[in-house]
């Protein structure tokens, strides 16, 4: 009988040891969840700060980058300046050296023609002298022309020489004129050929995409001209 009394009381037990184990296995599993809910959650912020941070990092490149190419353009155009008053400083030389060449060549025929000028004059005033002296010779005839006629032949050739001395003068200082424009022209090309070719702005590198925070960092701003 005392058996048949306790055998309730220990199914009685046993349903509430049951049932609280149940609860406790309930407890846990929502614990678990929760757990894991929030380690997604974690994750999921990890992940964005480093999107973020990724994104942040590559807008600063970018600027960086940008900022090297305004410095590299402006060196170039720096360089390019220099290049270009060099050349302009040199065609000047050549042609102020062209010049030269050609007033000199001009200076030098001056002194030919005044040279010729002058000898042609003391040439006609020797021939007027040597048919004075014919004539206060006294002689008669045939031999007074034939003495005209050979004073006349000797200024000829004095004429004719002096001619001729004129002409290589002028040939002279037409060649070295031509020489000194060849050579300006030759200084000329050969420094047009060291022109550096003409500088353009850089195509700026583009802005970076990605999520996160936009830093607004911006293109830089330059007078490319």
């Amino acid at each position: 009988m005392a058996l048949a009394a306790a055998a309730p009381a220990l199914s009685a037990i046993g349903t509430i040891g049951g049932l609280a184990s149940s609860a406790i296995g309930i407890m846990q599993g929502q614990q678990q969840a929760q757990q894991q809910q929030q380690a997604a959650i974690l994750q999921a912020q990890q992940a964005q700060q480093n999107m973020d941070l990724q994104y942040q990092q590559a807008q600063r490149s970018a600027f960086q980058e940008r900022q090297a190419q305004v410095q590299k353009h402006r060196g170039e155009v720096r360089a390019q300046q220099a290049n270009r008053l060099s050349y302009y400083q040199q065609i000047n030389n050549n042609n102020e050296a062209a010049n030269k060449t050609f007033t000199q060549e001009q200076v030098k025929l001056k002194e030919a023609q005044t040279a010729a000028a002058f000898k042609a004059q003391a040439n006609y005033a020797k021939s007027i002298g040597a048919r004075g002296k014919i004539l206060a010779s006294g002689a008669t005839g045939q031999s007074v022309g034939l003495l005209a006629m050979d004073v006349d032949r000797q200024a000829g050739f004095a004429t004719a020489e002096q001619n001729a001395s004129l002409r290589s003068a002028e040939q002279a200082a037409a060649i070295g004129m031509d020489i000194g424009y060849t050579q300006a022209k030759s200084a000329n090309n050969a420094a047009y050929s060291k022109l550096m070719p003409t500088v353009e702005a850089p195509l700026f590198t583009p802005d970076p995409q990605g999520v996160g925070e936009n830093l607004n960092l911006g293109i830089p701003t330059y007078n490319w001209s």
